[in-house]
C-alpha cells in the first residue's frame, strides 16, 4: 500500500493521528508462511501483537491459522469470540490462579507450564474443579543463545520456562501431579530473527532435546517453537527467508523422523507489523542550539515501539499547507529528531534520522506500525485524543473502526 496526499486527505480529520491497516498485507505474510510450511506445522497468531477486533476476525478467517496464541485472561476472552477452545494455546509468565482456572475451565488446547509451581497450581485446581486431566506444554528455557537477535527470551537467565540444566529434578516433580498431562515442550527464545539459518540451528538444539525428553520421560507431540521470525525496522528492507527456513526445516524432520510431531509456530509480529501505519501531522519545527526538531501531534502515547527501537521506516507526506509566516522554519536535507507532543523529553518518536524535507503540516508516515503499536501505547499520558484506527482491504475499500 502506497501513502500519498489523496488518501491522507480521504481520511486525515481533526488533526488526530491514524492507524492504517492493510488487510492485504497480512495474507500475503500468512501465504509466506503457509504455502512453504510442512503439513505437520501449526500456525498460530499471537493476539498480543495487535488485538484489534477486525484484525482477530479477518486473521481467524483464513483457513491456514489454526488458532490463536494468547497470555492473558483478556486476550482469552477476545480469542473465544472468534474460536473455540480447542483453537487457544496459553503461554506467558506469571499467569495468575484466577486465570489459570478461567482456561481450565474453558477447556483450552494447551496451556504452557513455566515452572514447577504453576503445574502445582494447574493440578491443584483441576482437582478442585473436578476434572481430569490438563493438557500442558512445559516451557523449557533452553541452554542456547540466538546471538542475533533483537531480543533474546533463553539461553540466560531470565523469567522464562524451567532451565534446561534442571529439567531432570522439574519434570520428575511435574510427572506425580496426576491431572497433568504433558503434550509437549514450548521452547520461545528469541524474537526479532532476520536470518532464518538462526532460526533453524536452534530449532535442531530443539529436536536434539525432544529426542533425550523422549527416551528418557515422555512422548512429545507436540513441539512449539513460539515465533520470533524478525521484522526490519530500518530502510534496509531484509526479510526473513521463509521458503530457505521450510526448506532446511523439511531436512531437520526428516533427520529426527518427526513426521509424527505437530510443530507450533505463533507468529505475531511477521503477520502484523507491516500491514500497519501511523499517520501523525507536523504541528511545529523548532531550531533549538543549532539542531531542529519536528514536533508531530503524537508520539510515546501513541507509537511507543518508534521509541524503543530508535528508529522506524518513515517517510513525510508534503500536503502543501500555506506557511504561517515567512519565516517559518523547515527541513531540507537534514538530520533532525522527530518528537511527540507529550511534557518529557523521553517523548522522542525518532531521533538522529534524514529528512529529504519537512514544514509545518506535512504529515508524517510511521511504517511497520501494525505490531505493538497501539495496544502498546501510553494512550491515557496527558490524556490526549486517542489515535483513529481505520482498516483497509482492496475488496472492502476503508472503514473506521
Amino acid at each position: 500500500m502506497v501513502i500519498d496526499k489523496k488518501i491522507i486527505k480521504n481520511i486525515y480529520k481533526d488533526d488526530v493521528p491514524i492507524y492504517l491497516y492493510d488487510l492485504d498485507a497480512i495474507k500475503e505474510n500468512i501465504d509466506n508462511i503457509s504455502n512453504y510450511m510442512p503439513s505437520n506445522f501449526l500456525l498460530y497468531y499471537a493476539i498480543k501483537a495487535n488485538p484489534n477486533k477486525h484484525i482477530l476476525k479477518y486473521i481467524k478467517s483464513n483457513k491456514n491459522i489454526s488458532g490463536f496464541e494468547v497470555a492473558s485472561s483478556g486476550e482469552l476472552k477476545k480469542a473465544l469470540h472468534y474460536y473455540k477452545n480447542k483453537n487457544i494455546l496459553f503461554t506467558g509468565p506469571g499467569k495468575t490462579e484466577s486465570e489459570l482456572r478461567e482456561a481450565i475451565i474453558q477447556g483450552i488446547k494447551l496451556i504452557n507450564v513455566e515452572s514447577v509451581i504453576e503445574a502445582i497450581r494447574i493440578n491443584k485446581i483441576a482437582i478442585e474443579e473436578g476434572i481430569t486431566g490438563v493438557d500442558v506444554l512445559l516451557r523449557i528455557n533452553l541452554d542456547y543463545r540466538i546471538e542475533n537477535a533483537a531480543e533474546n527470551m533463553g539461553g540466560m537467565s531470565t523469567k522464562f520456562g524451567i532451565d534446561e540444566c534442571n529439567l531432570n529434578t522439574s519434570i520428575k516433580s511435574i510427572q506425580k501431579l496426576n491431572r497433568i498431562n504433558i503434550k509437549g515442550i514450548h521452547v520461545f527464545s528469541a524474537s526479532g530473527i532476520l536470518d532464518y539459518m538462526d532460526a533453524i540451528l536452534y530449532a535442531n538444539h530443539v529436536f536434539k532435546l525432544s529426542e533425550y525428553i523422549e527416551k528418557k520421560y515422555f512422548k512429545i507431540e507436540y513441539i512449539d517453537l513460539g515465533g520470533g521470525f524478525g521484522v526490519d525496522y530500518t530502510d534496509g528492507n531484509q526479510k526473513f527467508d521463509t521458503i530457505k527456513y521450510f526448506e532446511e526445516m523439511n531436512k531437520l524432520i526428516k533427520k529426527y523422523d518427526y513426521y509424527d510431531k505437530k510443530i507450533v509456530l505463533e507468529l505475531g509480529c511477521y503477520l502484523v507489523a507491516n500491514c500497519g501505519y501511523y499517520l501523525s501531522k507536523i504541528i511545529d519545527i523548532k531550531s533549538s542550539k543549532g539542531y531542529k526538531h519536528i514536533i508531530i501531534s503524537g508520539g510515546l502515547n501513541h507509537i511507543p515501539t518508534a521509541t524503543l527501537n530508535g528508529k522506524h521506516p518513515f517517510t513525510i507526506i508534503n500536503m502543501g499547507e500555506k506557511k504561517l509566516y515567512n519565516k517559518q522554519i523547515k527541513v531540507s536535507d537534514e538530520i533532525a529528531d522527530i518528537d511527540g507532543p507529550l511534557c518529557t523529553a523521553e517523548d522522542k518518536v525518532l531521533w538522529s534520522v534524514y529528512i529529504k524535507h519537512a514544514n509545518i503540516g506535512d504529515v508524517v508516515v510511521i511504517k511497520q506500525a501494525g505490531a505493538y503499536c497501539y495496544s502498546a501505547a501510553w494512550l491515557e499520558f496527558l490524556s490526549h485524543p486517542y489515535p483513529y484506527e481505520i482498516i483497509y482491504s482492496k475488496k472492502g475499500g476503508k472503514y473506521y473502526v
